[in-house]
């Protein structure tokens, strides 16, 4: 009798089960799932909580740390669901302080820990819940398992996958610090399991229109978030074809709208490449307003879900109305205000990502068509390759990965519905790398793939989902071999449980791994306070740190150690400080604006004056009390910049395009020009009351004469030095020795990939000084330093070279770059430096032999040209000179010889020798037009106005009217335009006469 209870109450039990999974209504989750979510989160916040960063950080730790305790704005796309969510923290843990200064980036960085927490148990509660629904689909599984096995299977499986995504590199390194990251893989959990829930009762409209809010909000965090889109789209059509239908051709009618608003801002007379794309978008708006028609015609009906699909869009848009935060919060003027969006421009630079490198799919897709071979290598890269630490299958470990492969064996077991389930994940994936991967189209090197991994982690969400289901299923499968008898489900279970430790361990002792990307850990990784503090209170900073971090026995022992008393001194007073890299304006704003440090310090972006966005937070910021460039000043920089270049003067350094009477500038070094150009004028004008210090990012010529050491960064003295003192350049040493040394024998440093980015960046800015001043000694032994610190750096590894080829040592320099090329192959640029220097190592020997040739007197003129063409290669410049006037001042040689010299001139920059040999021909040719032309152009880059006046006189006497044409067409006499002797020469005309082939820009050469 008691048996047959037994067996009824087990019978019932399964019946109510499920039942449970055919409701239409009620509790959707069990208390297993429940139990998945709540088992994941806690685990996984523990030990996000336990490697949590003690303070601020590297990278954009800083900015938004800042952004988060002033409520302001930080970088595109202006994050401002993030700058809410996470101001909440920090006022509830702004207890917390960090070596006795206020520590808003604690309560900030836990907030990570807590969205990354959360990321993972939503995970966990999906995988749990869907997987029950797959084995509830397989009679034979759930003949064999019943109920305690399945559960117990789920829960596991949940737990698991949502363990493997807490501890997965990415997903971990960005829930331990100040980032936005786990904030967005919460939004795409969140976003799946709703969607998985719709799919199961969609007759539950509410949970499509939440959804349709957290792709609003997420897309306000972060924009990648939109090509999850084509998962939200499948499960529409796979659950609500009407829904879907409608759907689209709302989506159609919005696309032709702003298709059409584009076409309409290009207005007036057009050139024909843009009138030609107006009339590709207005045929573009025209067949996406015409194709709900087409819709209609499939089933003789449109727009019957109106009302439903009237709500997603006012839902979707009630997540995008969180940008309106962003105006208000920059009317505020807080001290990080990126874009400046309380302005039209700024908003759309915000919204658009304006400060980024423009994305162009369309051309991305064709070169992948052009080149599969290479589209191939970003695919192996970014998702398949188990070895570099980049890719989605390097996050959970090949043979984790692996797992995922015991999914299609059981497609044919589980019904329509969960295969419809799998084929969403499979496009969101597809979505969130194939195509995101078009988009985003990086480079293969180590540098560029280490920043972009992190735009990848919604799709390691999505992969840790499959892995889950494999380890479902497997476990499935071995109970169903066993019978449900025996041990063997328990053995499975604890093995499957012990998983997730493997990312841990390799974490912990996998060299290859830690070299690539480094620890994810950061508790005790105090290296961003150290960057910050030290820079701006230099020695006393140091001293007060040692102080707060040390007993005073290990104080007394460790500063008597200390090799410079009194260097680095602390800022001056009032200073102001050129921040050049993220973390080098980024967390000394942190310091002076939240940790209260130096809040006398003025911090400027060396890399942003060219903005006119950001020099509009800078007057506000700071206009009262130092003197910043005004609009106009901003506009004088830039003419005198492309004025500079139209004279050639100097080089572009960048596309310079003229179009409609406007001028862009697009390239990293003409728009440094422009920063530079600015940054002198605020130095001009401040340096008599404020000292000035920079941390370079790019390098700013101007600055060099007047750099000299000061601890981690360099200060700009108001005077150009003769030369550095032997006590700085001991100093410099002195310090640096003693820091590098302590921050190589720190296992934490060691581990921590960004921090020796970072302190190698600093120490090869500071060689650089020496580089510049041919202290060849010193800044081979400061580039060195910055190469132990970082091995992996580019840059110093490159000016390292470039140090060893202005020495001639050509073979050292070779030798550096070839090791190098080892540890990063897929870094193109070394390959081509590498090349550059076999070909200068050829050319110096090629160099030696002619000047054997010459010392043995046999000596031709040919001979003579192509050892000086070797000169000017080599940088060789006395005898490149000496060579070349002994050439110019032989009366014997054809004319022509000369305009070869004056090429090799043009090419050096050496616009004082181009004349000469341009003069030196026109004295055996005095009737060439174009030499006249030449001439006139270089010595107005030489500001001889009346000399270039008196050969522009010449050229227009020998080339009349055709000579005029060509010159009014060269840009190398925009600077003098208005001059009234120009005028009198080159007369404005209205007809365009034809032209006779005079240069423009020197085609000539």
């Amino acid at each position: 009798m008691a048996e047959k209870q037994s067996a009824g109450r087990e019978a019932l039990v399964e019946t109510e089960a499920v039942s449970f999974f055919d409701r239409e209504t009620g509790p959707f989750f069990r208390k297993v799932d429940w139990n998945a979510f709540w088992t994941t989160f806690i685990i996984s916040l523990g030990a996000y909580w336990y490697t949590l960063a003690p303070t601020v950080t590297l990278e954009d730790s800083g900015e938004l740390a800042v952004a988060s305790d002033y409520l302001g704005v930080p970088h595109p796309p202006g994050y401002p669901i993030w700058s809410l969510l996470t101001w909440f923290f920090q006022w509830i843990f702004g207890w917390v302080r960090y070596n006795g200064n206020p520590n808003p980036a604690w309560g900030v960085g836990f907030s990570s820990a807590v969205f990354g927490a959360a990321s993972c148990a939503v995970l966990a509660i999906l995988i749990s819940r869907s997987g029950a629904d797959m084995l509830r689909s397989m009679k034979r599984a759930t003949d064999v398992l019943g109920l305690k096995t399945e559960a117990l299977i789920c829960w596991v499986g949940g737990v698991t996958g949502g363990l493997l995504f807490a501890f997965s590199p990415v997903l971990w390194s960005q829930s331990v610090i100040v980032e936005v990251y786990s904030l967005n893989a919460l939004f795409l959990s969140l976003i799946i399991l709703l969607t998985y829930r719709w799919m199961c009762r969609p007759r539950e409209d509410y949970l499509l229109y939440l959804t349709a809010f957290l792709f609003g909000l997420g897309f306000t965090n972060h924009q990648s978030i939109v090509f999850a889109g084509l998962g939200l789209a499948a499960a529409i059509w796979f659950r609500d074809r009407r829904l879907f239908r409608d759907c689209m051709a709302a989506g159609c009618l919005a696309i032709a709208g702003y298709l059409m608003w584009k076409a309409s801002l290009l207005k007036g007379p057009l050139p024909d490449a843009a009138l030609r794309q107006k009339q590709l978008t207005v045929m573009m708006s025209l067949v996406f307003l015409i194709s709900p028609a087409g819709l209609f015609l499939i089933e003789r009906r449109l727009f019957t879900e109106w009302k439903r699909v009237t709500i997603i869009v006012a839902s979707l848009l009630l997540g995008l109305s969180f940008y309106a935060y962003l105006p208000f919060s920059s009317e505020q003027n807080p001290p990080i205000n990126w874009g400046y969006p309380r302005t039209t421009e700024g908003f759309k630079h915000a919204f658009t990502r304006g400060q980024y490198e423009k994305i162009d799919p369309v051309a991305n897709l064709k070169h992948a068509a052009q080149n599969p071979g290479h589209f191939l290598a970003l695919l192996n890269t970014v998702i398949f390759n188990p070895r570099d630490f980049i890719s989605v299958v390097a996050q959970f470990m090949w043979w984790i990965s692996a797992l995922v492969l015991l999914i299609p064996p059981f497609l044919r077991a589980i019904d329509r519905r969960a295969r419809n389930w799998l084929a969403v994940t499979f496009l969101t994936f597809i979505s969130l790398t194939v195509i995101f991967l078009i988009f985003q189209y990086p480079q293969l090197d180590v540098q560029t793939l280490f920043i972009g991994r992190v735009q990848y982690i919604q799709a390691h969400a999505v992969f840790a989902l499959w892995i889950a289901y494999g380890l479902i299923f497997g476990l499935t499968w071995i109970e169903t071999l066993a019978g449900g008898r025996g041990a063997a489900k328990y053995v499975g279970i604890v093995a499957v449980a012990l998983i997730p430790l493997a990312p841990v361990l390799r974490n912990a002792y996998d060299d290859e791994y830690l070299k690539i990307v480094g620890g994810v850990e950061q508790n005790g990784h105090d290296f961003g306070w150290q960057f910050g503090n030290w820079q701006l209170q230099g020695e006393e900073g140091i001293r007060a740190d040692f102080q707060h971090e040390m007993s005073p026995e290990e104080f007394e022992k460790e500063w008597a150690a200390y090799p410079t008393p009194g260097y680095p001194p602390p800022m001056g007073t009032n200073a102001i400080f050129y921040g050049g890299t993220d973390p080098g304006r980024f967390v000394p704003t942190y310091m002076i604006y939240c940790a209260k440090v130096r809040t006398d310090v003025y911090l400027i972006t060396q890399n942003a004056l060219a903005d006119n966005t950001y020099m509009s937070v800078m007057r506000d910021l700071y206009g009262d009390t130092i003197w910043i460039p005004s609009q106009q000043d901003s506009n004088f920089a830039f003419q005198q910049y492309v004025e500079d270049v139209q004279a050639g003067r100097i080089p572009a350094g960048a596309d310079v395009q003229f179009q409609d009477g406007r001028v862009s500038v697009q390239g990293v070094q003409g728009v440094m020009m422009i920063n530079g150009i600015l940054a002198k004028m605020i130095f001009e004008a401040n340096k008599h009351k404020h000292p000035f210090y920079v941390e370079e990012s790019y390098v700013i010529p101007w600055m060099y004469p007047y750099l000299e050491p000061h601890g981690l960064i360099m200060e700009i003295n108001s005077e150009p030095l003769p030369g550095l003192s032997p006590e700085v350049v001991a100093n410099d040493r002195k310090f640096w020795d003693w820091y590098a040394e302590r921050l190589l024998k720190n296992p934490k440093f060691e581990r921590d990939v960004v921090a020796r980015k970072t302190f190698s960046k600093l120490r090869g800015a500071i060689a650089g000084i020496y580089a510049f001043r041919r202290m060849f000694d010193e800044a081979e032994y400061a580039f060195q330093q910055a190469i132990d610190l970082y091995p992996l750096s580019p840059e110093a590894n490159f000016r390292l070279a470039d140090v060893h080829m202005q020495q001639r040592e050509f073979t050292n320099a070779r030798m550096l770059i070839e090791k190098f090329l080892k540890l990063d192959p897929a870094n193109t640029k070394v390959a081509e430096f590498l090349g550059q220097i076999q070909e200068t190592e050829k050319a110096d020997l090629r160099r030696v032999e002619l000047e054997g040739v010459f010392a043995s007197g046999q000596g031709e003129l040919n001979a003579a040209m192509e050892l000086a063409d070797l000169y000017n290669k080599l940088r060789m410049d006395g005898p490149f000179q000496s060579l070349t006037m002994n050439i110019l001042n032989d009366t014997n040689i054809p004319a022509n010889y000369y305009l070869m010299v004056a090429k090799m001139y043009f090419d050096s920059k050496r616009m004082d020798l181009l004349a000469h040999a341009l003069q030196r021909y026109l004295s055996r040719d005095a009737g060439d037009a174009r030499i006249w032309v030449e001439l006139a152009a270089t010595q107005i880059m030489l500001q001889q106005l009346d000399r270039a006046f008196a050969s522009l006189q010449q050229a227009i006497q020998l080339g009349g009217e055709q000579a005029r044409e060509a010159v009014r067409k060269d840009n190398r006499f925009e600077s003098v335009r208005e001059h009234p002797q120009y005028k009198a020469l080159v007369p404005a005309l209205r007809t365009t006469l034809p032209m006779m082939k005079l240069p423009s820009n020197l085609p000539m050469f």
